[in-house]
């Protein structure tokens, strides 16, 4: 027997055995350690939890905090609406309008002849944007914009349209909010980006989700006697497992406020806009 020959094959294949158990720890070790799964990107986790999302600016926005009320119409404001009954309701901070003939919408209000009817036959049309389309419901839903960004989930700034088989317009119900003061000046915020991490930070994506848009506005919590507080979010809109809801991140201090209790959908029924509005 050539024991040389024995002895060598024995001398690699122990080397082979501690490499390859070098290799186990060193993995093990790297996979344990905190600031080593610190460095993965966003993207990397978001990816590993199959989370889809629009592309999303990285530069910070910018927005103001300001107060506001819902306003009382006059008589003025509606005298030259035509092709419509129209009753002011709730102290006059509410028109009800009834169309004498049925405006073409479309399930997001791009028909020329819906937004020619915006433009001209309802109150500061020009000032809302569209929302929200509810299958089952058979509304369209439009936001008041302050400081060109949407006030979102206030009946105070809002129009609520209603519509026939066809996606005609046959009535609706408006709301508008009053010249705002501002309590702070414009100042730097957190981009679309660093939202979305402090969202998915905070626990409020689930694995196989699909961010579908995030829409830069305006929200309250705040009560005060010379009108509600009005600060800038970022509002993802968010599918899982069949449900959309929405979840929104102050876009100063980071805070995240799932609006999943109150202003969620179940498909199928609605179709929500993918858009993005970033600034």
């Amino acid at each position: 027997m050539d024991w040389r020959k024995t002895q060598m094959i024995f001398i690699v294949t122990l080397l082979i055995l501690n490499v390859f158990l070098a290799v186990i720890f060193f993995n093990k070790q790297l996979s344990d350690d905190p600031d080593t799964l610190g460095n993965e990107t966003l993207e990397e986790r978001l990816k590993a939890d199959n989370i889809s999302h629009p592309d999303l600016s990285t530069k910070p926005t910018s927005g103001s905090i300001f107060t506001t009320e819902r306003a009382a119409f006059t008589t003025k404001d509606v005298s030259d609406l035509t092709g419509q009954a129209i009753t002011l309701k709730d102290n006059n901070k509410q028109i009800y309008s009834v169309l004498q003939t049925p405006v073409k919408a479309g399930k997001k209000g791009s028909n020329p002849e819906f937004q020619k009817f915006m433009e001209s036959d309802v109150y500061r049309g020009e000032s809302y944007q569209f929302w929200n389309y509810d299958k089952d419901a058979r509304t369209l839903t439009f936001n008041q914009l302050i400081n060109n960004n949407m006030v979102l989930f206030d009946e105070a700034g809002q129009i609520t349209f209603y519509l026939d088989q066809d996606d005609r317009v046959i009535s609706y119900e408006q709301t508008w909010m009053s010249k705002q003061d501002d309590l702070k000046d414009k100042t730097n915020l957190m981009s679309a980006t660093d939202a979305l991490e402090a969202v998915y930070q905070h626990g409020e994506l689930k694995q196989d989700s699909d961010v579908v848009s995030a829409t830069f506005g305006y929200y309250t919590t705040v009560q005060l006697p010379s009108g509600n507080v009005y600060f800038p979010v970022w509002c993802f809109e968010v599918k899982h497992s069949g449900e959309t809801n929405y979840v929104l991140v102050n876009a100063k201090d980071e805070q995240v406020i799932n609006q999943s209790d109150n202003k969620s959908t179940t498909e199928p029924g609605t179709e929500l806009s993918s858009r993005q509005k970033t600034k």
